[in-house]
């Protein structure tokens, strides 16, 4: 890759008004989103190694605020992912803290309300509700890198491929070298050079200087990280496990996923995959929430009969859609859309009108 900053690029390329949503990458996101179900109700290795969800839903939330950054400013982007990420959590806290006090929190204090608010730490639960925030560390996760893409938006426009790899260089020293104690930090600094890279990548999208990096280059690169993985497995089925591996992996993946451009413009033709795509990507966050508390409530419904994937997969993902049906409109109002039961279909929703740049 040419060593050239961000900004070179952009006073290259003329203004341009919001881009189209890209079929491509929606369909990535809800792939995505449906693996980390999946991963949930019937753990399969083959689907972590195959698409590390979380790298690329991190990778693609970078690409994403990248465009927001550059269209919008840095307060405006932080005020309005925020405020699509926040309310989902909301509602969820509504629900779950009256329920958690109900059948008893012992050591709860006021202070463990504060992460249901605004999660700078991982939100806090009873024993009993712990099915309810083991996945809420990733709204955590996102939050802090929202706040501080302003930030890596300016480290990136000035040096962008140190930018790059601090992060993926400080995931492996706080893996080999450095031994931080658990903590509510440590959990903030390795969810952020776990991912860091991956987020970042996603500014080398939309800067256009992921496209920069030849095909054979970007294979080459990939295939350096995968084969560092490997070894820091050792061939220890147990090996792929470590977080370390899981980084090199992923990362190596999302660098792939994020330089290829594919038109994929037949999945607006499939018009029920593109009404599913469209309903995922809409609701993305709300199916992120409560994915894991309706497989909870599945293995409890379902007690003995929880055994045969193919009906623990159906019931929590009947559960899923009926929590998305009961809270998902709470997505509508965090992005001042009209609330609905669902999102209209994506051939008849009104165009968006072109912002006008801040």
């Amino acid at each position: 890759m040419t060593l050239i900053s961000a900004r070179t690029v952009s006073e290259t390329v003329p203004a341009a008004p919001a881009r189209p949503r890209s079929p491509y990458i929606d369909s990535l996101r809800a792939a995505a989103i449906v693996r980390v179900f999946l991963q949930h109700t019937m753990p399969l290795g083959a689907l972590t190694t195959l698409l590390p969800s979380m790298w690329v839903m991190f990778g693609l939330a970078g690409y994403l605020t990248a465009a927001s950054l550059a269209r919008g400013g840095a307060a405006r982007t932080v005020r309005s992912r925020a405020r699509r990420l926040l309310p989902p959590l909301w509602v969820l806290a509504a629900i779950a803290l009256p329920l958690m006090l109900l059948r008893g929190w012992p050591g709860f204090t006021w202070q463990d309300l504060l992460p249901w608010v605004f999660p700078l730490v991982n939100p806090t639960a009873s024993e009993w509700g712990a099915p309810l925030v083991v996945a809420l560390w990733y709204l955590r996760a996102y939050l802090w890198f929202v706040l501080l893409s302003p930030v890596l938006w300016w480290l990136f426009d000035r040096a962008p491929l140190l930018t790059l790899t601090v992060p993926l260089g400080a995931a492996v020293l706080l893996q080999t070298v450095l031994a931080l104690p658990g903590s509510p930090v440590t959990d903030v600094v390795w969810t952020t050079a776990s991912y860091g890279t991956a987020w970042l990548l996603g500014y080398a999208r939309h800067t256009g200087l992921l496209d920069r990096l030849s095909w054979p280059a970007a294979c080459a690169a990939a295939a350096g990280l995968g084969g560092l993985a490997l070894l820091r497995a050792g061939g220890d089925p147990e090996g792929v496990h470590d977080p370390l591996v899981q980084v090199l992996w992923g990362t190596a993946v999302v660098l792939l996923a994020l330089r290829a451009r594919p038109a994929m413009d037949w999945v607006r033709r499939v018009r029920p995959l593109h009404r599913a795509v469209a309903l995922l990507n809409a609701r993305a966050v709300t199916v992120y929430v409560w994915q894991l508390p309706m497989v909870a409530a599945t293995f409890w419904l379902l007690g003995d009969l929880a055994g045969p994937p193919l009906l623990t997969v159906a019931t929590a993902g009947a559960l899923t859609a009926l929590a998305v049906l009961c809270f998902g409109w709470v997505e509508d109002l965090a992005g001042r859309r009209t609330p609905a039961l669902l999102p209209p279909p994506p051939w008849t929703a009104p165009a968006r009108p072109t912002p006008t740049p801040a």
